[in-house]
């Protein structure tokens, strides 16, 4: 898993609430040793199970980006690693619009800059390009108004626009 971080432990009930109450504060005040990935993480997992009076603590946490040095331009990714990060950012896109909700800039930013990436690979749809990248115009301009309607309506057209592709390539 590349870059993530890999935390697991055995303790009891008393030790646990300690990690906890430690995840908290490093989320608030920025971590150190092991909890300093915890800035701008992009997922988080944790489980905890009980064996044997042993609760046993798995937690993985995944930075938000793996580029390279400072400064330096990412690297074009995989176009299945792009889609992926887009579906994860279309996702919640589409529910907070279709909930009422003003999306983050910077989920909008992502997912609007990923689509800009994924219509420079060629051989995935090559035909649907022009109209999602007009969809995508349409949803940048009603977000810089924060025109909900208009957002809702432009990502339906996304929607749209992406079941017509994925029903010939996926």
């Amino acid at each position: 898993m590349g870059n993530s971080t890999k935390i697991e432990r055995y303790g009891t009930e008393k030790e646990l609430a300690a990690f906890f109450r430690e995840l908290a504060d490093a989320l608030e005040n920025g971590g150190n040793e092991e909890l300093a990935c915890l800035q701008g993480f992009r997922k988080m997992k944790i489980a905890v199970k009980s064996d044997f009076g042993q609760l046993m603590l798995k937690a993985r946490i995944k930075p938000a980006c793996s580029g390279g040095e400072e400064g330096e331009a990412p690297a074009k990714p995989k176009y299945s690693d792009l889609k992926k990060r887009m579906k994860s950012t279309f996702k919640l896109l589409v529910k907070m619009v279709h909930d009422g909700q003003m999306p983050p800039k910077d989920a909008v930013e992502s997912f609007l800059e990923d689509s800009g990436l994924m219509v420079t690979y060629p051989g995935y749809g090559d035909e649907y390009y022009d109209s999602y990248t007009r969809a995508c115009d349409a949803f940048r301009a009603a977000f810089d108004a924060g025109d909900m309607p208009e957002m809702h309506e432009a990502l339906d057209v996304l929607i749209h626009e992406k079941s017509r592709c994925h029903a010939k390539y996926d």
